[in-house]
């Protein structure tokens, strides 16, 4: 019966693929989701968005923007032209993460294309997919869900657990207890009200090159660093994105990393969102 089944499915596989909804998912467990749809003009169009929580919403019939009405379950536009709708944003709210095992759930009722982290290894489907090539997995019409490891971020950690656990062996006991006495002392301080505080002063004068290293930046986070620093340390996320030719969700998973590193602080001014440089960088000697 699986057989005869597989077979039906290859049937059918060339009608089947003509999906509409894309999601690309990101190592850092967000998705950029692309709805595409065509319209006519004079008919409302409902598009179903089975999350709450997203960020840089793109509503566009033929490549330009439209206007769009929120909804319980999503949004209404009224297309003023016939022609594709692509409705797309950003969102951390369809993975989730048990140990070493990333999920990414799938509530969209249609056929869908899910684009997975360079160097993913699928470990469970919920479904039977229609096909998979590479990191790319076509999943049939109804709700589902992948699961998926990366086998380099399990070696990464092991390397970075082994040497933590060698270099704690080399402390005294004796150096080991006044460390802990340090700790509960912080704490007793108030290091959680204060904290950001001494982070910055931990971080005040470094070189870019050392907070690379510290932080493993890559070069666009580099160079978005660079960039808010030469305009006086306070830019708009637009002009970062524009100066720097790098792509509007891509702009934005490197500000809220670097937000999250404490590194850039976020400010909305006027509807704008600004990034705020929240170190000292200092140059090499």
């Amino acid at each position: 019966m699986k057989k005869l089944a597989i077979i039906i499915l290859l049937l059918l596989l060339p009608k089947v693929l003509a999906y509409n909804v894309t999601i690309k998912v990101f190592p850092d467990g967000y998705a950029l989701v692309k709805i595409l749809e065509n319209v006519s003009v004079g008919e409302n169009v409902s598009v179903f968005l089975p999350i709450q929580d997203f960020t840089n919403l793109s509503v566009k019939i033929n490549d330009k923007e439209v206007s769009f009405v929120f909804m319980n379950n999503g949004i209404v536009v009224y297309p003023g032209e016939s022609g594709v709708l692509e409705v797309s944003y950003l969102t951390s709210e369809l993975t989730s993460k048990k140990g070493k095992i990333w999920r990414v759930n799938l509530p969209f009722n249609d056929t869908k294309v899910v684009i997975l982290p360079q160097d993913s290894v699928i470990v469970g489907l919920s479904g039977i997919p229609l096909s998979i090539n590479g990191n790319s997995v076509v999943m049939p019409r109804g709700t589902q869900y992948i699961e998926y490891v990366f086998e380099h971020c399990i070696a990464t950690r092991t390397v970075t657990i082994t040497k933590t656990v060698a270099v704690a062996e080399k402390i005294s006991d004796t150096r080991k207890t006044a460390l802990a006495l340090l700790f509960g002392l912080l704490i007793g301080l108030g290091v959680g009200i204060f904290g950001k505080e001494i982070r910055f002063k931990r971080l005040k004068g470094i070189t870019l090159e050392e907070l690379s290293e510290k932080f493993n930046l890559n070069e666009d986070e580099r160079a978005v660093i660079m960039y808010i620093a030469d305009h006086g340390g306070k830019v708009r996320q637009a002009d970062i994105r524009n100066e720097l030719g790098i792509p509007r969700t891509t702009t934005w998973r490197i500000l809220k990393r670097l937000e999250s590193l404490n590194i850039v602080k976020l400010e909305k001014i006027n509807n704008e969102t600004w990034a705020v440089l929240n170190i000292e960088l200092k140059t090499k000697d």
